[in-house]
């Protein structure tokens, strides 16, 4: 009779694992290493999995299934928030409508939400970036870069119809700029030893990305002023000194 896998083997494999991954990459780390980190045997190793690469791509479908959650969680919240008030109209973001800071908070909460899952599980990131090269997880990083891009474009498409965002500016562009930023902060996370002050990047990316797609309200028709005539410019116009009657 087969003997039953202790689920405290386990997790003392996988923690032993992401360190030998990390410190290693993917194709270098060895079994034999990682069973000696938690003081198992290679055959308490294959009760809970058939291969070293068994077990990290249960890391990396762990870390998407967090990340689909976090992202089916966001999208409640802020169908929640605008079915309480409706669409923004693009006046309430000169005058100040009370709502703004609630909506504020609840992006900010989320984002730091995002930012403490890639921190937790940086190491599998820092596999995918480094230490993927000639497995099968080669390139994995980029196709879920790519998801999470066509994600913001939907969820952009999203703010838009709420008048969050504003509406001349292409979902694709404003995902390439906002995926830019997450990749670039994700990329410096890994090589960190030190926990990032999340809520200060949030805050500086709201600054940046935030004003930008700030809506703008409509000038009033009487303020809109149609281009001088020719006449009148030429009235403002210095006159041109002759070289001829110069002194």
């Amino acid at each position: 009779m087969a003997r039953p896998a202790d689920p405290n083997a386990k997790s003392a494999l996988v923690t032993a694992a992401r360190a030998q991954f990390r410190e290693h990459g993917l194709q270098r780390a060895r079994i034999e290493d990682i069973t000696a980190a938690c003081g198992l045997s290679k055959g308490a190793f294959y009760l809970h999995y058939p291969s070293k690469e068994a077990l990290f791509l249960e890391l990396v479908t762990e870390f998407e299934r967090r990340m689909d959650e976090m992202f089916e969680r966001r999208t409640r919240e802020e169908d929640a928030f605008f079915a309480r008030g409706g669409p923004f109209r693009s006046t309430e973001f000169v005058e100040g409508s009370a709502r703004l800071p609630a909506l504020v908070e609840m992006q900010t909460r989320q984002d730091i939400e995002a930012l403490e899952l890639m921190w937790e599980r940086r190491d599998v990131i820092h596999v995918l970036i480094n230490g993927s090269q000639g497995t099968d997880f080669d390139g994995v990083i980029w196709h879920a870069i790519d998801r999470e891009q066509q994600r913001v474009v939907v969820a952009a498409d999203r703010l838009k119809k709420f008048g969050v965002i504003r509406k001349d500016l292409s979902s694709e562009v404003i995902a390439m700029v906002l995926m830019g930023a997450w990749v670039l902060t994700m990329r410096q996370m890994v090589a960190r030893t030190e926990k990032p002050d999340f809520a200060a990047i949030t805050a500086e990316l709201n600054v940046l990305v935030g004003e930008g797609l700030t809506p703008r309200p409509a000038l009033p028709t009487k303020s809109r002023k149609s281009p001088p005539s020719r006449k009148a410019v030429a009235r403002r116009s210095p006159r041109r000194v002759s070289l001829r009657n110069a002194p």
